[in-house]
């Protein structure tokens, strides 16, 4: 039996020596071009059985692959990204016992889930404690954990630190409801009601309406890049269980996210009740969150003899058309291509303006781009140029280009309760 299937039959994977799996990987990929089909369809499927590990360890396509090896390896990137990608967007656990400081709690929370979790008091002029707190949590949802703990504290989050994948701490006001009490959960999402804005228009009734603000916010170690909301799947009822009508039903909400700011807020407009509803009893729906999957390297060498040259890694082509100077500038021409363009591109682009680019110079030192430019656009693909200030040249230069090559859509599942009308 093979280290790979000894592996998946007794869930080793996680101990076994790396210089093995990469021995084992190796091997399998030899068997891709097998001289039977059963030879190449095992070798396959332990590939994709040894999972998200062993992405690293497969070799690159080149020109001498063999056409089936070709269309092999890439069926395996794709299954094995996909499954990356779902791993990545799992709701973290926490498992933590008994009395500690709050700033200890906290930083076993961050080290668990991959969250950071920053005190920002000082920057808002608070005083700085840390009270001890008692928590029993075993796998316990980031979210709720987060919050119980906060609570004892009487601390809240404050979104716009512009840190990247953290989370700053505050002070709460004195009258603000505890966390855990306004709060609902749904995977890596938390939906707070923040706002109801009701107008009643004293001519026509037909102009009343009721906006409500809700608050959406997720781990911050996963950058959603879009929301996309369902009015047609919303249902909300009042106290009695009698239904509240969705204004603009038919309509798909699409909500961009902001890099470093790990929460929305989205507006949802809803018919305003008789006079006599004193509440929104349930207000529930689904919604779905694109989420860029693992970021990967694009590297391209020879620049100035750089031709059409294409790399591609799961659903993902990238292409470096060319390299010439302008003026006192070297320009690199690249495109890049989605295959799920429909997910990775439509009405929401921006997000692929911030992957990475940049030179790794002969030393290995990093020169970032003085100017970018959208120099085409289609419905699968982007082509954008970055011109370097680099007067020595590009002799021994390398052009890094970085971007997630898996976009999944996450279905999410929401509901508020009891949200007292104005």
């Amino acid at each position: 039996m093979t280290i790979g299937i000894l592996l998946i039959a007794n869930s080793l994977l996680g101990q076994i020596d790396a210089a093995e799996l990469e021995v084992e990987t190796r091997r399998l990929v030899r068997q891709l071009d097998g001289p039977s089909l059963a030879q190449r369809e095992a070798a396959e499927k332990t590939l994709i059985e040894l999972g998200p590990p062993i992405l690293d360890l497969l070799p690159p396509v080149t020109r001498t692959t063999s056409a089936e090896v070709r269309v092999r390896l890439d069926r395996i990137r794709n299954r094995l990204q996909q499954q990356e990608a779902e791993q990545a967007i799992r709701t973290t656990r926490i498992d933590l016992q008994g009395e500690m400081p709050l700033l200890d709690a906290l930083a076993a929370m961050a080290e668990q889930s991959g969250n950071a979790i920053i005190d920002y008091r000082d920057q808002f002029g608070q005083t700085t404690t840390n009270p001890t707190v008692t928590v029993d949590f075993q796998d316990k949802p980031f979210w709720q954990a987060l919050d119980q703990v906060l609570d004892q504290a009487d601390l809240t989050i404050y979104h716009f630190s512009g840190q990247p994948d953290t989370l700053a701490i505050v002070a709460r006001g004195e009258a603000e409801r505890a966390r855990a009490d306004r709060g609902t959960y749904s995977g890596l999402f938390r939906f707070e009601g923040v706002s109801l804005v009701a107008r009643r228009d004293l001519r026509d009734p037909r102009g009343d309406s009721l906006q409500m603000a809700v608050e959406v916010a997720w781990e911050p170690r996963v950058q959603p890049i879009v929301l996309q909301i369902s009015l047609d799947a919303i249902r909300a009822f009042d106290e009695d269980d009698g239904p509240i009508a969705i204004d603009a039903a038919g309509t798909q909400l699409e909500v961009p996210t902001e890099s470093n700011v790990p929460a929305v807020e989205i507006q949802l407009p809803l018919s305003l009740p008789d006079r006599s509803t004193r509440q929104i009893g349930l207000l529930q729906g689904q919604m779905s969150a694109v989420i860029p999957g693992r970021v990967r390297e694009f590297v391209f060498e020879d620049l100035l003899d750089a031709k059409a040259v294409e790399q591609r890694v799961a659903g993902v082509t990238v292409t470096l058309d060319q390299v010439r100077k302008s003026l006192d500038l070297y320009e690199v021409r690249m495109r890049v291509r989605f295959d799920r363009a429909d997910i990775a591109l439509e009405s929401h682009r921006t997000w692929i303006y911030e992957n990475e680019a940049y030179l790794l110079e002969p030393d290995g030192q990093r020169a970032d781009y003085a100017r970018m430019e959208v120099i085409m656009q289609r419905p699968d693909e982007i082509g954008i140029s970055f011109s370097f200030d680099r007067p020595e040249g590009l002799d021994g230069c390398r052009f890094v280009y970085r971007t997630p090559v898996v976009i999944v859509a996450v279905p999410i599942e929401y509901q508020l309760q009891e949200i007292p009308l104005p």
